[in-house]
């Protein structure tokens, strides 16, 4: 940015690696020229009562306009002074810089302090050869099996229960209303709502209360909220839920057979088991990429330690943290709930962001030490292969293609990394049985 020769002082007051604040003075004798030169251009365009626009004499501009002077006269010195100042010491700012402090009055020295940050300059350390435990799970009779059970369960029907005592995991229908200190609650009420007693996410008051009652029981469930619930009505408070069993069911499981995987939209059972083991095997490939990618963060990182700007770490954080409460107020919760969420794991989201920012760099660095590049012909590749499997959507991949070119170079960008730093480590494969987890 060029700035016409000015006279001043400078100092620097404190300097990091990403970095500066600096302290400029300006003397009352290039001050007095900036302020006749401000004065001139607001006569140009005063307007005072009884005279034409750009006729008010300089004596009444002087009067009338003190403050618009003073602070235009700030501006314009901070303007041709802050960038020569940031040259004196070799400093290339990435942004505008933030004026801390600015202490002027008329006919005397102008003062201010400023910071500005900068790119850190690295070069990336210990990249190559990387140890990586590659733990690989085969996918057996069993896991499948297994998955057979959650898709069976989860087109299961509801029927009336043969046995009228509710148990652990019964389904239970009910009627219910709720009273706080023996006053009904605006809004608490239910008809035959339903319980899903093994459910993870129903209350164990409601548990506890109910099982081995029996069909027509009434029972008296006593819950009490947290302070921070998100129901503002129940935050806090002790609630009795008069609660009658008006029936119980149980979960049908359909029989598994040809007609059941006809069901699910395939031939037979067999291509059943099939198109499961293909899901399974593409679910444990993205499982082991992110388990090698996370170690290979945690490697950079762990190597290569060094500030970063300030400020890019503000943004990242912001960034974060309106992803979280986009994804809560999707999920129902208030503001206030949000807002208590936030403060609570900002220093958890300023950590996130300072390490996202340094592995940026990093990953930059790699990058332009290894002379690796993404051509037009990749990305256009990259659509090809798209528009294989969409032929119907060709105008929409155009589109988008066209409109996030940027954004899909910088993905394949870190694939490339990735791929570099994955092809010189040193990887140790370990074979092992997929865990069987539990159908619930």
């Amino acid at each position: 940015m060029s700035v016409s020769k000015y006279e001043f002082q400078s100092k620097v007051v404190e300097k990091k690696p990403c970095a500066i604040v600096m302290e400029v003075e300006v003397a009352p004798a290039q001050t007095d020229i900036e302020l006749s030169n401000v004065y001139q251009a607001i006569q140009t365009t005063a307007k005072v009562a009884g005279f034409r626009a750009g006729k008010v004499p300089m004596d009444l501009v002087k009067k009338t306009y003190p403050e618009a002077a003073r602070e235009r006269l700030i501006e314009e010195v901070i303007k041709k002074t802050v960038f020569s100042a940031l040259e004196k010491e070799n400093f290339a700012p990435i942004d505008m810089p933030v004026i801390n402090t600015v202490d002027y009055e008329f006919g005397q020295t102008l003062k201010y302090v400023f910071k500005a940050e900068c790119q850190p300059e690295i070069k990336a350390q210990d990249y190559k050869g990387i140890n990586i435990n590659k733990e690989e799970f085969k996918i057996g009779d069993t896991n499948i099996n297994e998955n057979i059970k959650v898709m069976l369960d989860r087109n299961a029907k509801l029927i009336i229960s043969k046995d009228e005592t509710v148990k652990q995991d019964s389904f239970v229908i009910v009627n219910y209303e709720g009273f706080c200190d023996g006053v009904a609650v605006e809004n608490i009420k239910a008809k035959d709502h339903m319980l899903d007693l093994g459910a993870e996410n129903t209350l164990k008051g409601f548990k506890d209360a109910l099982v081995n009652a029996k069909k027509g029981d009434t029972k008296d469930v006593e819950i009490e909220y947290p302070a921070d619930y998100t129901n503002k009505v129940l935050a806090g408070k002790k609630v009795v839920f008069k609660t009658t069993i008006v029936e119980l069911k149980e979960k049908q499981l359909p029989e598994l057979n040809d007609d059941f995987a006809k069901d699910m939209g395939l031939e037979n059972l067999e291509d059943l088991k099939i198109k499961i083991k293909e899901s399974m095997e593409q679910e444990e490939k993205r499982r082991q990429e992110s388990e090698v990618e996370r170690q290979i963060v945690e490697h950079l990182l762990e190597k290569n330690k060094f500030e970063v700007p300030e400020s890019i770490v503000a943004q990242q954080k912001e960034y974060l943290i309106k992803r979280m409460s986009d994804y809560m107020k999707k999920q129902g919760a208030d503001d206030e709930f949000i807002a208590k969420q936030v403060e609570f794991s900002k220093d958890k989201y300023l950590e996130e962001a300072n390490k996202n920012v340094r592995l940026s760099y990093i990953l930059n660095s790699i990058y332009s030490e290894e002379k690796l590049e993404v051509t037009d012909q990749e990305i256009e590749t990259e659509k090809q292969k798209i528009l294989d499997s969409n032929q119907a959507r060709k105008e929409e991949v155009e589109k988008y293609f066209t409109e996030y070119k940027s954004n899909i170079s910088a993905s394949l960008k870190e694939k490339k990394i990735f791929d570099f730093i994955l092809n010189n480590a040193k990887i140790t494969k370990t074979e092992k049985d997929m865990p069987i987890t539990e159908s619930k």
